[in-house]
């Protein structure tokens, strides 16, 4: 990982478009402690005792151009490190910017491996010593932001009637009740979800289960033959600020609504203008912002945001 001159890296071409490459943090549990390791590369062409600025980082390269940027990821990873993990156990931790994030956590014991030429040697430290190695600041914040977000088992189920009460209960929290002015009782809400439940509406929705817990609902509907559209919420406030929103968004979007719609090659949400954390958290899983919208009934304007399917997750 160096800086990007232009649209080379070390003199080679590199997707001109941000984000430019990635960085996956890697992190394993180590027995008797409650605190992980993290996969930390040492850069050859400085010398060995080299340790400044770029001395010392997790597995990242560029992307090439038109590469997706999870292939980029999965390809960088395999070339610094010698490990080759299902896409799907990449985590998105903020792939806006320049250099998208992503993490990975591996079993105890995992090991890693030299293999190109760009590295001389490799270890697995503390989140303090890789924080202290890591240098430029950007650098280490890749650790910190691996550190500080949670790491849930995600899965999502169909709504059922019985998950209404629930649904209502998520609506009405304190930290979403503002993003959902219709105010939904009971009654209304089965009024409101029952044609999805059975089918009969083109919008479906599923429960979020959060390591094993229901804590929030997804929906997905078309939008237009090359777009789906999608809206989500937390309905647990600890679950919220944790860095969660990202990654069940994205795994939302790669699991469920990607099969759902095959000639989909965008994805688009449209929260509120005033809900930043909503907004973040779309970017942080890849999106970014495109017009604000104006919407007959709704409270005040909305702020579309799309993903490129085919920039990140290479659909054909």
């Amino acid at each position: 990982m160096t800086a990007v001159s232009g649209y080379t890296w070390d003199g080679l071409p590199i997707a001109p478009d941000e984000p430019h490459g990635a960085t996956i943090v890697v992190r394993r549990p180590v027995a008797g402690s409650d605190q992980p390791e993290y996969l930390v590369l040492h850069r050859a062409h400085q010398g060995p005792d080299y340790a400044g600025d770029w001395a010392w980082t997790p597995p990242s390269g560029s992307r090439q151009p038109d590469e997706a940027v999870l292939a980029a990821a999965v390809r960088e990873l395999a070339e610094e490190s010698g490990l080759h993990p299902a896409p799907d156990r990449l985590r998105p931790l903020d792939l806006s910017g320049a250099w998208a994030r992503f993490g990975l956590d591996v079993a105890a014991g995992t090991p890693a491996r030299l293999v190109d030429a760009e590295h001389d040697r490799f270890e697995w430290l503390s989140a303090a010593d890789a924080l202290a190695r890591c240098l430029p600041a950007v650098v280490a914040g890749c650790i910190r932001c691996a550190e500080t977000t949670l790491a849930p088992q995600l899965e999502f189920r169909p709504l059922g009637l019985a998950d209404l009460p629930a649904l209502v209960s998520w609506q009405h929290a304190a930290h979403a009740e503002r993003w959902f002015p219709e105010r939904l009782g009971l009654a209304a809400a089965r009024r409101k979800y029952a044609p999805r439940i059975a089918g009969e509406s083109l919008v479906r929705v599923h429960v979020a289960v959060i390591d094993g817990r229901a804590a929030g609902f997804l929906q997905h509907y078309p939008v237009a033959p090359d777009e789906a559209g999608i809206d989500y919420a937390i309905g647990v406030p600890e679950l919220t600020g944790r860095g969660v929103g990202p990654q069940l968004i994205w795994s939302y979007v790669r699991d469920i609504v990607l099969p759902a719609h095959p000639a989909a090659r965008a994805v688009v949400a449209s929260p509120a203008v005033a809900n930043a954390r909503s907004i973040r958290a779309l970017e942080k899983a890849g999106f970014v912002r495109a017009a604000v919208l104006e919407r007959p009934g709704e409270p005040g304007p909305e702020q579309r945001c799309v993903l490129d399917l085919v920039k990140f997750l290479g659909r054909d």
